[in-house]
């Protein structure tokens, strides 16, 4: 699956920049905590990272990723259908489900009290009595 994806980002990068030589691609599945694809040009090598959440997804999906991420990369204009068939593909209700439940899973939110290092927020003067601590 890693090498067709690199060759439809090859493919793709050939069709919007037909006269620039192709620069080495790196291009992983990477588990970031929702729908997130990166692409990055550093030392000349352009470095994808696609959602692992897409790893099954349809060839014709990777293919608007690949043209949407390599587009915005050099500036060019993103293809309606690409950008539309990529939107309807991920706010599909098995997408929004699993994408909710990797958020929950891997998520950084983390809930702690009103108790700071240095003061206690529901005590503190800054709100000038408007807080109410509620027990």
């Amino acid at each position: 699956m890693q090498s067709s994806l690199l060759q439809l980002f090859d493919e793709t990068y050939r069709k919007l920049r037909p006269r620039s030589p192709v620069p080495d691609l790196k291009v992983e599945f990477y588990s970031f905590a929702n729908i997130n694809n990166t692409i990055r040009l550093r030392e000349g090598k352009l470095l994808v990272r696609v959602s692992d959440l897409l790893e099954g997804a349809p060839e014709n999906v990777l293919r608007a990723i690949a043209h949407i991420l390599v587009a915005k990369m050099y500036r060019k204009p993103v293809d309606r259908n690409h950008s539309t068939r990529y939107r309807r593909y991920i706010t599909a209700q098995h997408m929004s489900q699993k994408a909710r439940l990797v958020r929950q899973i891997r998520g950084r939110k983390r809930l702690s009290s009103p108790q700071g290092e240095f003061s206690r927020i529901s005590t503190s003067s800054f709100f000038m009595g408007c807080w109410h601590v509620h027990k």
